[in-house]
Order: structure tokens, then sequence, then C-alpha cells
């Protein structure tokens, strides 16, 4: 079956996915590239619903329950953007995606790996990123970039180091993953970003 391309951005706090993975849509669409821009979790309404509990809810959540509503998030907008979008040969590119899960919940919350990836599976219906950018930068200097106060960015240096290695890991298993240095400069990265698109995906 033809498909679009499913590019994802990655990264730990202040990494400046957001902004490059807007940057590499709006490249894509200007060159005449069928797109779609969305984030996790999110994007649908039942996924915003869940992304606001999941960055601001006051009380603990238990891991295992975290767990579960990402999930629930990421099954949503698979079935209700991603997968017909893709169908349609649409380029998705998306900020963030399963491998966050993972990084975040598996090494940076120590909750059981096997557990994620077979749960990533059933959201995504198999579905896995053509190419994902792993933007790494030094947990330090990402916090302090970070102008976020969600639940996940307020966590201490010692759980954002644990995702940076779960990270780096990550992109020692999986052929999709490329890792981009953090530089200073907006269009410096957008440079190199495009320069590895364009040569990985044949555009």
């Amino acid at each position: 079956m033809t498909k679009g391309n499913y590019i994802v951005f990655e990264g730990g706090e202040g990494c400046g996915k957001s902004t490059q993975s807007f940057y590499l849509n709006k490249y894509l669409f200007e060159k005449g590239i069928p797109c779609k821009r969305v984030h996790e979790p999110g994007y649908t309404p039942l996924a915003s619903e869940i992304r606001e509990k999941l960055l601001n809810f006051k009380d603990e959540i238990d891991p295992l329950t975290e767990l579960f509503l990402f999930e629930a998030g990421r099954s949503d907008l698979f079935k209700k953007e991603i997968i017909p979008s893709l169908e349609q040969e649409k380029t998705i590119v998306s900020d963030r995606s399963g491998y966050s899960t993972i990084a975040y919940q598996g090494y940076g919350g120590k909750m059981d790996l096997d557990w994620i990836k077979k749960l990533n599976r059933l959201a995504t219906r198999g579905i896995k990123p053509d190419l994902t950018f792993i933007i790494d930068i030094d947990p330090k200097r990402g916090l302090m970039k970070e102008i976020s106060s969600n639940r996940f960015a307020q966590k201490g240096l010692e759980y954002h180091q644990r995702v940076r290695e779960g990270f780096l890991e990550i992109a020692k298993e999986n052929s999709d993953c490329v890792i981009i240095p953090y530089i200073e400069g907006i269009e410096k990265m957008q440079g190199i970003i495009r320069d590895i698109t364009k040569k990985r995906l044949n555009l």
C-alpha cells in the first residue's frame, strides 16, 4: 500500500523540537508536498483533554495510569488523524511520538520498557516513523531554556538526565533515528534537518 511519510521530532525539554517541526512542515508545504503537523499528546479533541490532565493535573498521577493516558491519546490520534493522512499519501510531521513515552515513562520513570513498547505498537497499529530527529541537548541547558511549567518540566535534573540517556539508547536501536546535536540558531539547525530529510526520504 502506498502511503505518505511519517516524520517525528524528539528530544528533551528546551531542545527546540516544536520550532523545528513547525519550520520543516512549512518547508514541505511550500515545496508542494501534502503534509500535516501534529503533536503528542493532543491534537484531537479527546487527546487534547487527556493532554491537559497529563501536563497540568495538580495531584500525583500513578505511573501506570499516566502511561495508559498517554497511550489512549496516541491511539485516538492515530485512528482519527495519522492513519487516514498517511493513506492519503500525506506527510505527517509530528512533535513527539511513542519514543517520548519510552524515554520519559520508561527511562525517566523507570517503568518496564517492554510494556511500553507493546502498548506503543497497539496504539499506533504497528506504524513506525520513517524518519525521526532526536535533538540532543544537555538537560541543564534545556531546563534553563524551557518556558513551560508543566508536570514533566518540573521534574528534577536526575530524571531528565535519564530521559536523555533513553533517547540516545532509542537512537541506537532504531534505524529511523538521527541524532542532531542542539546548536544555537534556528535556521542553521533547520538547514541540517532539511538536508537529511531530502536525502533520507528522496524528496
